[in-house]
């Protein structure tokens, strides 16, 4: 399960089930953990999560 937080610019994320793929163009800058505004929603689609390729 990953989040945006920890994507790096550059990668991409995929759906094994639809093969959507995702481009990280510009990273992340809300966060991680418990800090107000972090990132916690993992990237999912078609009700599963999206796997770096």
């Amino acid at each position: 399960m990953i989040s945006c937080s920890e994507m790096k610019k550059g990668e991409v994320f995929h759906c094994k089930s639809c093969g959507l793929e995702l481009q990280v163009v510009k990273t992340c800058s809300c966060g991680t953990g418990g800090q107000g505004g972090a990132c916690s929603v993992p990237l999912q689609c078609c009700g599963g999560d999206m796997e770096k390729k």
